[in-house]
Order: C-alpha cells, then sequence, then structure tokens
C-alpha cells in the first residue's frame, strides 16, 4: 500500500526549513499536556532508564527510548498528527519512526557540547533523510537549559556525487559554523532539525528535572545505513492502526546472524559473490554470527557493521571500509541483518579463489529461484528510489567522514 503525505506545514514553512535548518511549530501541547507527559517520563525514569548504572536523581542524562513507547502514556506522542504532519512536511516524503526518545537531565547535569547528529554507525543517526522531532515538556531557558542550534549549518555538508548509487558526503567544518541561536523553546513547542544542524544544549540552573521528547523519523526511500532499530510487536501494537505504518522494523526474534552482499558492478550486468558452505552443500552470502556494537552506541542497538567487517576478513581476506542496510529476514530461530558493498575494483579472481565464486543476477536466478534470498537482497539493493549511504562501524573511528 502506497502512503501519501498531507502536509501540514505552508510552503514557506518549509522553505525557512531548508534554508535554515530548522522549523518552529508552537504550542503543539498544551500546558496540561506537556505537564503530564513529562510527569510519564519522570516515573519511568525513576522505574527504569538507560545507563541502568545511575540512580536517579544523580546529576546526569536520563533516556527511556525504544521499545518503551509501549509504556502507558507514552505512545500518542510518536503519532501526534501534528508532529507526524510537520515531520513528513519537512522530508518530503512518508516518515518511519527511527528513534522513540525521551530524556530527562537532572539537576546538575553539565548538558552536552556542540555537535550534529548524522552518524553513520548508528540505526538512528545514518540515514540520507532525517529529522528530530523536539518537544519540550518544560521550557528550554536559561533556568533549565536551553537548546540551540546554528541556523544553516546543514550547509556544511553537501553530498559528493548526487548520482552515485551509495551517497557520500563531503565532511563539515567546525570553524565555518554560524553562530548558535536560542530557539526559545516553550513546554508544548514543536523543533523539527535537519539531521545535519549543529546544536549543543547547555547546562541550566533550576533544581527541578529538563525534560524533553527528542524522536527522530527518516524518510521511507532514505533507510538507515547501519540498519533499523528492531522494534518489538508491543510497541508496534500500541500505535493505532493509523500509526502502525511508523514503524519500519518490527519482529519477536533477536537479530542472531549478519550477511554482506557483495557487488563488482563493472560490465554489461553487475556480478555478486557467494561462499560455498560443504556442510550444507549450498551457496550462501558471506557472514555468519553477528553481535551487537556496543561501544559508543548504548541503548540505539541494531547495528551489525563491526561484526560483518571481522566475518568478511576472516573468510575472505577482504577489508571492507563501509556497508549498507538491505534488510532483514528470518534465517533459522533468528533474525538475519543483511548489507550490501560495492566496488569496480575488487580482484575478481583472488576472492574466487577462496571457496567462493561471482554470479550474475540471472545466473543465481536460474540456480536459486527467484524467490531466493539472495535474489530478493539483489532486487532491494538495486531499486533505484532509495537513497542509500555509506555505513561505519561504531568502532572504526568516531571520525564522521574518514
Amino acid at each position: 500500500m502506497t502512503t501519501t503525505i498531507t502536509p501540514t506545514l505552508s510552503e514557506q514553512q518549509i522553505a525557512d526549513y531548508h534554508e535554515d535548518g530548522y522549523l518552529i511549530v508552537r504550542n503543539v501541547l498544551s500546558s496540561k499536556e506537556a505537564d503530564e507527559l513529562r510527569r510519564v517520563v519522570q516515573k519511568e525514569v525513576k522505574r527504569d532508564a538507560y545507563p541502568s548504572s545511575l540512580t536517579y536523581p544523580e546529576p546526569a542524562k536520563y533516556t527511556v527510548s525504544g521499545n518503551r513507547l509501549a509504556a502507558p502514556g507514552l505512545t500518542a506522542i510518536a503519532e501526534h498528527p501534528t508532529v507526524v504532519g510537520a515531520v513528513e512536511s519537512a522530508l518530503g516524503q512518508p516518515a518511519h519512526l527511527t528513534a522513540y526518545v525521551a530524556y530527562l537531565r537532572t539537576p546538575g547535569d553539565k548538558g552536552a557540547g556542540a555537535h550534529c547528529d548524522y552518524k553513520r554507525w548508528r540505526p538512528v543517526g545514518s540515514s540520507m533523510n532525517w529529522v528530530f522531532a523536539i518537544i519540550p515538556l518544560t521550557d528550554f531557558d536559561a533556568a533549565y537549559g536551553p537548546f540551540l542550534v546554528s541556523p544553516k549549518s546543514h550547509r556544511l555538508t553537501q553530498v559528493i556525487d548526487p548520482d552515485a548509487h551509495i551517497l557520500d558526503l563531503t565532511r563539515p567544518n567546525a570553524e565555518q559554523l554560524p553562530s548558535f541561536i536560542d530557539p526559545e523553546l516553550k513546554a508544548g513547542d514543536l523543533l523539527v532539525v535537519n539531521e545535519h544542524v549543529w546544536h549543543k544544549a547547555p547546562a541550566g540552573t533550576t533544581t527541578e528535572d529538563r525534560c524533553g521528547i527528542f524522536n527522530k523519523y527518516c524518510a521511507v526511500d532514505a533507510p538507515p545505513a547501519a540498519g533499523y532499530y528492531p522494534y518489538n510487536p508491543a510497541a508496534l501494537d500500541a500505535l493505532s492502526d493509523e500509526g502502525k505504518r511508523l514503524i519500519p522494523a518490527c519482529f519477536d526474534k533477536p537479530i542472531t546472524t549478519t550477511r554482506l552482499l557483495i557487488e563488482h558492478p563493472s560490465g554489461q550486468e553487475s556480478k555478486f559473490l557467494l561462499r560455498h558452505d560443504p556442510e550444507k552443500t549450498s551457496w550462501e552470502l558471506p557472514g555468519g554470527e553477528g553481535w551487537e556494537e556496543e561501544k559508543l552506541v548504548g541503548w540505539d542497538v541494531g547495528a551489525r557493521i563491526g561484526s560483518l567487517q571481522e566475518l568478511t576478513q576472516t573468510q575472505l581476506g577482504l577489508e571492507v571500509s563501509w556497508m549498507s542496510y538491505i534488510e532483514d529476514i528470518e534465517e533459522g530461530d533468528g533474525i538475519c541483518r543483511i548489507y550490501g558493498f560495492s566496488d569496480d575494483n575488487l580482484d575478481l579472481d583472488t576472492l574466487a579463489g577462496k571457496g567462493c565464486d561471482w554470479f550474475t543476477k540471472s545466473e543465481l536466478q536460474k540456480r536459486l529461484g527467484g524467490s531466493d534470498t539472495v535474489c530478493h537482497a539483489i532486487d532491494t539493493w538495486q531499486r533505484t528510489d532509495l537513497s542509500r549511504g555509506k555505513g561505519k562501524a561504531c568502532n572504526q573511528s568516531r571520525t564522521q567522514f574518514e
């Protein structure tokens, strides 16, 4: 079913968003609604928040995220029609909810320095077209701590080759950052922020908690390069029938394996590398049992790039510097997360000598059948209507653009 969007912003608001990198919609929530949601977040923080090493109310930033959107009182804000309408107007596409996040900063927390949240190694930050939807549940002022943005800073990052199959970006120069401004956000306002806009959150002086919703939405045609955050059925069921379209990946099994579709695009028809498994007497994509990348990721689970890089190095002797998410499929008792990689400089003969061989898509269709997992992954990988970026492993580097 094709989902169409109903813009809730004027043409001028959308133009201002693209010009400045952000837009403000005032009073999306009433004072009463913002206060009630703040109390729910505080209750959830006291019950169980990330990181688990913290004990409320010690000075820190506490996170309630992901599948916690199913908790009573937390679901509605994810599918709030004004929020979703503004988000989809800014994206120019129907949206997927890539991150459900409530942050609570207790008095004494030091705040956060200047940064942007496009991150190649994180499911929430590696799409080529996503936005923050920030809703303060307390005023973001000098007392609670403001949320400052650098207007037009999203222009410091540009797509290198818009016609490329996998998009890459120029590296932003922080020395060229425009001055930060305070949008003077009040409880219940909505701030929609472009993924490349730099922002910071200075500490406040109040003796009360600073609280807000910081959800992230990506365009449906721009899947995160690191892969989607995996929601569970409880989170999906908590949403309305209309809201369920916001959930991009939902399963009740763990991600246990990960595999890589390796493409050599030169010639009239691309070739793809498969390994021969003598125990199964079958051909399969390189990869196998994967593991979660925890360092620098925390609650944002789902990326398997680091483990897949190690697997391809071990199995093929091939160093893969980047990869991009394709899809999730059932494999055995769990879910297999499949990524893609393309390079016309690959040594076909050397890789074919490691228990592997190259096949065109048409050859695989004859050998495996059109409904095979590999053929389906190729079809998805070759879609021209999707904008894909380069995903990195979080343990490679914290540098945004190597």
